[in-house]
């Protein structure tokens, strides 16, 4: 079977994985749902009905509809952002990421179908389950159901998407599937609270303003008894929606081992996958990779395969020209910007919910307006954070292995070698150190109240970091510090690895940025243990 194929197998498992995994929270929600019926709900009495059984298979069917549309909208990379200067839109402010993440995405016709099919699938699965499950005893019109299911449906697919919720973000450590789904089930529950309250809401200002003047606003959702069924019931559909979204996060981030020890050319598949052009195949081989160059459990002797071939080219060559592309792309954007800092920075710190460091944060904070060049920059930063620290790790684990596996030379006799590999670690670890001097020297100023009241309806995770104690507080982008630590720790294990003659090897090659002389400051700096 070929690579194409295994992969696309794959997919199509994990998919099977995450439907098994949702079913059984949707069984585990809509047991204590029926548990918890009111009286003269047409679900309150006890045992198993026919009415019941089907009630609830119609709504997981439309509910298996919506994780599907979940699944076509997820991405492991973030969509480009939109910039307006004339009307003060940077990548991070809330009209240029619903834009980018709701309408445009990435700028592809079937991607802005994938998103209408979304919104469609939301909006069915929610009026279809307001229906279902509201009280027999409820007088409830079909105008107030449809509005709340409208509203509850769309402003979950938004905040979806807004938040950056459809990009996947892979763990560092990775824990058995139900350890990782318990620890999510707080944040579901606390979805379904929120956004079902909020959904109800809307609904009622927006019948309110519709009703003809002097007729009670209650009289056509058949009092607060109807309007307790819908909200009761919009939990449960809530339930399903976003059980359904962090199932597939954690399904599709888990790693994907391309070969095994006893494959003849274990290397092979690995560098097929490179190629693809479906980014979360490139995430998933880079993933492994990462594990393979480290020597995890069972991938010794696929490590030793990177150097079986005594001219590299099917193997490490190809694996480091990869990953010095990534990263030098990365430097190159980075400095780019450096000079032009003077504005904003991503949000640091963490919301209650945590941050996704692969997804631009939404900021609150004021300041003047960033241009284009600190947008891109910002994006590259945390749009590719793991494919970065992915890249690191393996140069850097390869090199390190080299010194014990690589009998032909390759490392020192081929291009790229190990001098473009410190290289280029270096520039790496100078432009993120340049980059978080500028943005912490600049003071934040807060944003106006819109701002604030969207950060926190949104709920973006971004909050203003830095020294809280003291007059000037700043903002610092969390994903360049823990870059910066990988970038740390990966240079380190080159330089443990090979001691003091890398710094005549440093002094016969050209760094990415800035002079020969810097980087043999900075490797000083490292041989001395002094970063």
């Amino acid at each position: 079977m070929g690579t194409k194929l295994a992969v696309e197998e794959c997919r199509q498992w994990k998919l099977v994985g995450a439907i098994i995994w949702h079913s059984a929270l949707f069984m585990l929600g809509a047991t204590i749902w029926h548990g918890l019926a009111f009286p003269g709900h047409r679900h309150s009495s006890t045992g198993l009905s026919i009415a019941r059984i089907l009630y609830t298979l119609m709504l997981y069917a439309f509910t298996l509809l919506v994780l599907y549309t979940q699944r076509r909208v997820m991405a492991t990379i973030d969509v480009p952002p939109v910039h307006v200067a004339r009307l003060g839109w940077s990548g991070k402010s809330w009209p240029s990421l619903f834009i980018a993440r709701c309408i445009i995405r990435t700028r592809q016709l079937w991607d802005v179908v994938d998103v209408l099919s979304f919104y469609a699938a939301c909006v069915t699965s929610s009026c279809l389950g307001l229906y279902l499950l509201q009280p027999t005893s409820s007088s409830t019109r079909l105008q107030p159901l449809l509005t709340y299911g409208t509203v509850l449906g769309l402003m979950y697919a938004v905040t979806y998407l807004i938040r950056g919720k459809s990009m996947l973000s892979f763990p560092t450590l990775h824990r058995h599937r139900y350890f990782r789904i318990k620890q999510r089930l707080r944040a579901v529950a606390r979805t379904c609270l929120i956004l079902s309250t909020t959904a109800l809401l809307a609904s009622l200002a927006t019948n309110w303003l519709l009703l003809p003047p002097q007729t009670p606003l209650l009289s056509a959702w058949g009092g607060w008894t109807g309007v307790l069924g819908l909200w009761r019931a919009a939990l449960l559909a809530v339930w399903a929606w976003a059980a359904g979204g962090h199932v597939l996060e954690v399904v599709f981030t888990e790693r994907v081992a391309m070969a095994s020890d006893d494959d003849l050319q274990p290397t092979a598949p690995l560098l097929e996958a490179l190629q693809s052009k479906d980014p979360m195949v490139q995430d998933w081989c880079l993933m492994d990779l990462a594990a393979v160059a480290e020597g995890a459990a069972g991938c010794r002797k696929r490590q030793a395969a990177v150097f079986s071939d005594e001219t590299g080219s099917s193997g490490w060559i190809p694996i480091a020209r990869y990953c010095l592309t990534e990263l030098k792309d990365f430097v190159a954007v980075m400095s780019a910007a450096l000079p032009a800092l003077q504005g904003r920075t991503a949000g640091s710190g963490g919301g209650k919910g945590g941050m996704k460091w692969n997804v631009l944060q939404l900021s609150a904070a004021g300041g003047r307006t960033v241009n284009r060049s600190q947008d891109m920059a910002l994006w590259h930063l945390q749009a590719r954070y793991h494919r970065l620290a992915w890249s690191l790790r393996i140069l850097s684990g390869l090199s390190a292995a080299g010194l014990r596996l690589d009998k032909y030379g390759v490392l020192q006799l081929s291009t790229p070698g190990l001098s473009d590999v410190l290289t280029t670690l270096l520039a790496v670890v100078t432009v993120l150190q340049a980059f978080i001097k500028d943005t912490s020297s600049i003071p934040s100023q807060p944003g106006t109240a819109t701002a604030r009241l969207l950060d926190k309806l949104i709920g973006s995770g971004s909050s203003s970091g830095g020294a809280a104690q003291s007059q000037q507080q700043h903002h610092v982008a969390a994903a360049a510090c823990a870059l910066l630590d990988v970038a740390k720790t990966c240079t380190y294990r080159v330089t443990n690895t090979y001691g003091a003659v890398l710094a005549s090897v440093v002094a016969q090659s050209k760094s990415p940025i800035g002079t020969s002389a810097q980087a043999q400051a900075l490797l000083k700096g490292f041989l001395t243990y002094e970063e």
